[in-house]
């Protein structure tokens, strides 16, 4: 069996790219290796919409907001040693001075192991995942080369003994085209989405904060349990 057969379903993109999501450097890197040879559109598609840290931070002020006021202080904190000065600044922004004071004290507390800031830019990655996923944050609005069209699997086709016989670029830009005809969803507007759809004040800026970092613990937990599960599942399949 290839190792894009099982993920050739409805769905079975969107599994393989958190599966990568969720490894190591050297298991993606590994993964992607073995989908390259196995057909390049494929390789190709995952690597475009592939959350990583780099261009998670390369995205607008405002969307980061939303992100950071997601994560635990423990998180950004140790986030903070893997990722540029200027990043950081631009991750913080928004953040009250009494904000950034506990991300400094936290910053401050000790230096990182190489794993603990791993982990990190795991959590990060989940969580940002799961924004995307829940339409907390928009991909078309910022990034939209990196939605993923319901028929993708589809567009990209289907193999034979594990290998694909249109051309790769005719798949590609299929690919492309689909993305920039799907239609857009109605998703749930969350408060915080709605203050940040007008020109708020700098009180309701800090209110959306606020009201955002009560509920981040018990978000962070339950999509932290969920992609733990679907990791493990992902990973008995492989094995």
């Amino acid at each position: 069996m290839s190792t894009l057969s099982r993920y050739q379903k409805s769905g079975g993109f969107n599994q393989l790219l958190q599966l990568i999501e969720t490894c190591g450097k050297a298991k993606q890197d590994n993964f992607l290796t073995m989908i390259e040879a196995e057909d390049s559109r494929w390789s190709q598609a995952l690597k475009e919409r592939l959350l990583t840290i780099d261009k998670i931070m390369s995205w607008d002020e405002s969307v980061l907001a939303e992100i950071a006021a997601r994560l635990q202080p423990l998180t950004l904190g140790t986030l903070l040693h893997g990722i540029k000065k200027e990043e950081g600044a631009k991750l913080l922004k928004t953040f009250t001075q009494a904000q950034k004071r506990i991300i400094d004290d936290v910053f401050s507390a000790k230096k990182p192991e190489a794993s603990e800031i791993n982990s990190a830019y795991l959590k990060v990655l989940q969580e940002v995942r799961y924004m995307i996923t829940h339409n907390y944050i928009r991909l078309e609005k910022f990034a939209p080369e990196m939605m993923i069209p319901e028929d993708i699997e589809d567009k990209l086709g289907k193999s034979a003994g594990g290998y694909f016989s249109n051309a790769g670029q005719a798949a590609t830009q299929s690919t492309h085209a689909a993305t920039a005809a799907a239609p857009t969803r109605r998703a749930h507007v969350s408060p915080s989405e709605a203050l940040a759809n007008h020109t708020a004040p700098e009180e309701l800026t800090n209110l959306r904060h606020l009201v955002n970092q009560l509920s981040q613990e018990n978000e962070t937990l339950k999509a932290e349990l969920r992609m733990t599960r679907e990791k493990l599942a992902q990973i008995k399949k492989i094995a």
